[in-house]
């Protein structure tokens, strides 16, 4: 089941707080994983008529560096068949039980399925380096070689297995490292994972506390083992303060932004969460762009969930993975009438599954509105929740396009003209675009948007999260403070004038309802 209900895990869907001050790192483990199980599309409903799976076999191998890792296979018929890595979220070890659904679901449609515990979590030695490619990636080198050796694995040629990956979050920022270093990778479906760690965990140079405070906790819980720069990193998140120079430097190396993701040369379906606050859908977008240009196939879909809670309807049931079956049956069983979908698909706020040729649409405008009006804020000004922004009440609110029978499909753009002062040299304020009707915010998201309080004139101009929403339906709030981020620390007073620029669109064709 791609979502699971949200009450069946005991987060309320739009206004459940994750508070780590009152549970155990054993519990934020468990919220952690909870809260990717709600909306993340790791899981593959096995099919009907699948054949029972044979079992599991547990081994350890040794990495590049000596480093023990612990792989599980499990066969798909008992014949050679291709394979599929999985990966799992971040702080958790590799899937071991046979039943699951995302073993169940592949094994039954005929691959191998392979999941491991990365280094430093589960029975797996060493320290966890957030995939990267100088550990994590080279050790994805060596289990693909062992891969090679065992007899259920098909070959392209000796050394080399028919191999794709699958896995959401950190089991699908490793799908980019690892095509990356290894030609041998033939296919990949990386589920909610980022472009850029610095972008995602500190937007427009404001820490994203919210997520950062829980990662620290689920990736510390229990024997777990993180490399000193992300311990560092942690203890700079308790107080919101940024990493310096050198820090950032080795956070930017830890993602397919820049050189890796140009070396990405392998079909590729991106999924990305509508409401995902951790790696929104500008990251996948990133992704998908740097892809394309190489000519390598890709696709990307948008789906109601990842690293949040999806509050809309989230369409068909069993949509993306479907589409993750037929990816794979196109390029590791090279199945050429398999039915992969168009470029694009995304599903609205009204559950409806939609698709075009790619992204962005075609024939999409840039349809604007402006508005001004006076802010004060202070540190009592919040919304929300860690994970997910909601209407503020202290807020400067811009009437959005007049445009039914529309879509927003993609990213609006800010500008803000300003005159501020304050009690501290700068802070950020936050935009987020709302849903007047619905009374939530679209995607869950807040947008920092960083001011100067010297009283002098600024213009800033920042991306807004994007969006797959009713055109007619929304308004823009510029506050002082989201949950999402570090607290308000600031006293003060601005002067503002907004304008908003939306990617207008008729909606695209349905392709699921």
């Amino acid at each position: 089941m791609l979502l699971a209900p949200v009450r069946s895990i005991g987060v309320h869907a739009a206004h459940r707080v994750v508070d780590l001050t009152s549970v155990t790192p054993v519990s934020v483990r468990r919220v952690f994983g909870a809260l990717l199980a709600v909306g993340l599309a790791l899981g593959l409903s096995a099919p009907v008529s699948a054949a029972p799976v044979t079992g599991v076999r547990t081994v350890t191998i040794t990495s590049f560096d000596g480093t023990p890792i612990v792989v599980n296979l499990f066969p798909a018929t008992g014949r050679r068949a291709p394979s599929v890595l999985v990966g799992p979220g971040w702080g958790s070890p590799g899937e071991t039980n046979p039943a699951s659904p995302t073993v169940a679901g592949l094994t039954g449609a005929g691959y191998n399925v392979v999941t491991w515990d990365p280094r430093g979590f589960g029975r797996s030695g060493g320290s966890a380096s957030v995939d990267y490619y100088r550990y994590e990636g080279r050790d994805m080198q060596v289990l693909i070689s062992w891969l090679a050796k065992q007899p259920e694995a098909q070959l392209d040629r000796p050394g080399d297995p028919r191999v794709g990956m699958a896995g959401g979050s950190y089991g699908g920022g490793i799908q980019f490292v690892t095509a990356a270093l290894d030609r041998r990778v033939d296919a990949i479906v990386p589920t909610i994972a980022w472009n850029s760690l610095v972008d995602s965990l500190y937007p427009n140079r404001t820490s994203k506390t919210g997520w950062g405070n829980l990662l620290c906790a689920a990736g510390s819980a229990g024997t777990n083992r993180l490399a000193p720069e992300v311990q560092r990193t942690c203890a700079l998140g308790l107080t919101g303060s940024l990493p310096d120079a050198s820090l950032e430097a080795w956070w930017r190396d830890h993602g397919p932004a820049g050189r890796l993701i140009g070396r990405v040369r392998v079909p590729t379906m991106i999924v990305q969460g509508t409401v995902d606050t951790l790696f929104p859908l500008r990251e996948g977008i990133a992704n998908y762009n740097a892809i394309r240009t190489s000519g390598t196939p890709v696709k990307m879909v948008w789906f109601c969930g990842g690293h949040g809670v999806c509050n809309t309807p989230s369409g068909a049931a069993g949509h993306v993975e479907a589409l993750t079956v037929a990816w794979f049956d196109r390029y590791l069983k090279r199945v050429r009438s398999a039915k992969t979908g168009p470029g694009f698909e995304y599903v609205d706020e009204s559950g409806v599954w939609r698709g075009a040729p790619s992204y962005p649409l075609r024939g999409a405008r840039s349809v604007s509105s402006s508005g001004s009006g006076t802010l004060a804020f202070s540190p009592a000004d919040t919304s929300g929740t860690d994970i997910a922004a909601a209407p503020a009440v202290n807020a400067v609110r811009i009437a959005g396009p007049a445009a039914t029978g529309r879509q927003v499909v993609g990213s609006p753009a800010l500008s803000l003209t300003y005159r501020a002062t304050g009690d501290a040299p700068r802070t950020s304020l936050y935009a987020q675009v709302v849903d007047t009707g619905r009374k939530l915010v679209a995607g869950n998201f807040a947008t920092a948007v960083p001011i100067a309080l010297d009283g002098r004139t600024h213009t800033v101009s920042v991306p807004l999260g994007a969006l797959a929403w009713d055109a007619g339906a929304l308004t823009l709030e510029i506050t002082g403070g989201s949950r999402l981020y570090f607290p308000q620390r600031a006293t003060g007073t601005v002067t503002l004038r907004a304008r908003v620029t939306y990617l207008v669109t008729v909606p695209a064709h349905s392709v699921s309802s």
